[in-house]
């Protein structure tokens, strides 16, 4: 049973935190601006990167026993698996995203102003949260990723275009 509670645990917390992730895009790209605007950006960031955080907590507590022995040696097998090689170091890679994500949130909180995320790191959270779904989730997560990385370029394109044109 407990087994079952973190194997979904694990799936609902990355799936809050890529919601949340997605939520933001959207947000900052209608261009629309709205009393809450910054408030709700800033909060679904910071769910976002709990969410994240939270599941790397429950993967490596009931996924991998608390041993980072473990999460290396399944994070490089399911890399050989997708990729044909073995890349057990990208769970430090995953480890570093997720603190970036925390600091970012907190930081958002204490400025002034709410700034873009910006093509890098649009980048950086696309390419995490693609390689994730792909080597980790099952096959049809792939097929629910690429409508949203679809939409993702659609709407950021015509936000710019827009931006652009009223410039």
């Amino acid at each position: 049973m407990i087994v079952i509670l973190g194997f979904w645990l694990i799936r609902l917390t990355i799936w809050l935190a890529v919601a949340a992730w997605l939520f933001r895009v959207f947000v900052e790209a209608s261009g629309r601006s709205f009393a809450a605007r910054d408030r709700v950006i800033r909060w679904t960031w910071l769910i976002g990167a709990l969410a994240c955080v939270a599941h790397v907590v429950v993967a490596m507590g009931v996924g991998h026993c608390w041993s980072l022995a473990n999460a290396m040696r399944y994070t490089a097998m399911e890399t050989r698996r997708v990729f044909d090689v073995e890349l057990p170091w990208s769970v430090f890679v995953n480890f570093a995203f997720v603190a970036w994500w925390l600091f970012d949130a907190v930081r958002e909180f204490r400025s002034r102003e709410v700034r873009s995320l910006g093509a890098l790191r649009h980048g950086i959270w696309l390419v995490m949260m693609l390689n994730g779904t792909v080597v980790f989730g099952p096959k049809y997560w792939t097929w629910i990723a690429v409508p949203c990385v679809v939409t993702f370029v659609v709407v950021t394109w015509r936000s710019r275009s827009r931006a652009a044109a009223g410039r």
